[in-house]
């Protein structure tokens, strides 16, 4: 019987860690861990441009609060926040992959930074 290699089924060549004994319950819990992991480094990254800006004058932080995103801005918030569902729900069917460095979808393409 021939089984679909992992490069066309987009699943993991590694077999998954189990910790649970629900295959679903282990699924969830991977999908908690996925969008953890994307808040702290989310969380971290704005932290670090808040205190970046605010030393630089050039950000008060009321402005963030007031903040109302243009057509284009609202937009590229919408690719980003469908982007990021697509990847938590990675996991249920076992694609899920880490977030950190470059060349990944939803790890910003920050200018002045080489590949």
């Amino acid at each position: 019987m021939n089984t679909p290699s992992a490069a066309k089924t987009g699943k993991r060549a590694e077999p998954e860690l189990r910790f649970f004994q629900s295959e679903e319950t282990d699924r969830m819990a991977q999908m908690l861990m996925v969008m953890a992991a994307e808040l702290h480094v989310l969380r971290d990254r704005v932290r670090c441009l808040e205190f970046i800006l605010t030393e630089r004058g050039q950000l008060q932080p009321q402005q963030l609060d007031q903040f109302v995103p243009d057509a284009q801005q609202s937009q590229r918030l919408q690719q980003d926040r469908e982007a990021f569902v697509a990847h938590l729900f990675e996991v249920l069917d076992g694609r899920a992959k880490s977030t950190s460095g470059r060349s990944h979808p939803l790890v910003p393409d920050i200018q002045g930074q080489g590949t």
